[in-house]
């Protein structure tokens, strides 16, 4: 339990959660979800994810995202109970610090709900990472808390597990600074935690494409030779253009010159399948193979990542027999 928060609500009068929310109207129970909202529901997405962080960071390190998720669960579930009923010391921390902001500005029933549900949903855009806790790392990175050293070595982990799948250097920027959600960063400037570029990543794609888009065709090739491995999105867009124009000599001059340069380039397998499906079944066929065997030798994949991505490339194989 966080030491400048106490037990100041669990040790007084016994009131649930509940107390503290505002009944459902029409208006609130048309809402589906806060995605898009996130400006407007700010403080309380906020204080979840940083209640969470917090406590991670300064009272318990072993806690995994499980531990999150069955907290907020446990919360959501019971909210009409009395506070006692909470014995977790995460559970604790997350009441009362939402305690202190619905006592001032409270929401209905149905939007606490939409907000526990929210950040759940963050936690599992997190679990196909190989970490029990990235989510937890990535809140305490995202907040602020880690010190610059912690900091930095967490970025080069991230760094480092997105190589290793074959994502690129901004698909790591992404989920360090950015991710699949949106970063609450008035709530985390009240903690004097690091401003952040914001960025969707559809809005990264669109300016990335662009600029190689508008670059002359031999620069494209090029470009792509000197730095394939790290935006090889760009790579599958240009082998796609290439196909849509037939020039399918030029795909197999830049698949020669890439594989010769970049071991083990999973995502390159996986495009020139594609682009022979229709054209050339056993050719698509060998690629996917090949895709298959450079699983294989990613020797830091997660058993479940792996199996999944296995399972896709075996679908794709027996469509084609």
């Amino acid at each position: 339990m966080s030491p400048d928060t106490g037990n100041k609500f669990t040790e007084g009068e016994d009131y649930s959660l509940s107390r503290y929310l505002k009944p459902d109207t029409p208006e609130t129970n048309k809402i589906k979800s806060l995605q898009g909202k996130e400006y407007e529901y700010g403080d309380y997405l906020g204080t979840i994810e940083y209640s969470i962080a917090r406590y991670f960071y300064e009272n318990d390190r072993k806690i995994k995202d499980k531990d999150a998720v069955a907290a907020l669960t446990n919360i959501k579930n019971n909210c009409d109970k009395n506070i006692s009923f909470f014995k977790q010391d995460l559970e604790i921390e997350i009441i009362e610090n939402l305690i202190e902001l619905l006592d001032d500005e409270p929401i209905s029933h149905h939007e606490f709900e939409l907000a526990i549900d929210y950040v759940l949903e963050v936690i599992d855009n997190r679990s196909w990472m190989e970490d029990e806790q990235a989510y937890l790392k990535w809140a305490t990175y995202a907040m602020g808390l880690f010190t610059e050293q912690e900091s930095e070595e967490y970025e080069k982990s991230i760094k480092k597990f997105a190589a290793k799948i074959g994502l690129s250097s901004k698909h790591a920027d992404l989920m360090l600074m950015k991710g699949d959600e949106e970063d609450y960063f008035e709530f985390v400037e009240n903690y004097e935690a690091e401003d952040r570029e914001e960025l969707t990543e559809e809005e990264l794609v669109t300016e990335m494409e662009k600029k190689f888009l508008s670059m002359p065709e031999d620069e494209k090739f090029d470009f792509l030779l000197e730095n394939g491995s790290e935006f090889y999105e760009l790579v599958g867009l240009y082998i796609s253009d290439l196909s849509e124009r037939g020039e399918f000599d030029k795909i197999q001059d830049l698949y020669e010159k890439l594989t010769e340069k970049y071991d083990d380039f999973l995502y390159l397998y996986v495009y020139m399948g594609g682009v022979y499906v229709e054209k050339d079944p056993a050719l698509a066929k060998s690629y996917l193979e090949k895709a298959l065997e450079t699983l294989d030798r990613l020797d830091d994949l997660s058993d479940s990542t792996r199996e999944m991505l296995r399972a896709n490339f075996l679908n794709l194989i027996d469509r084609l027999e």
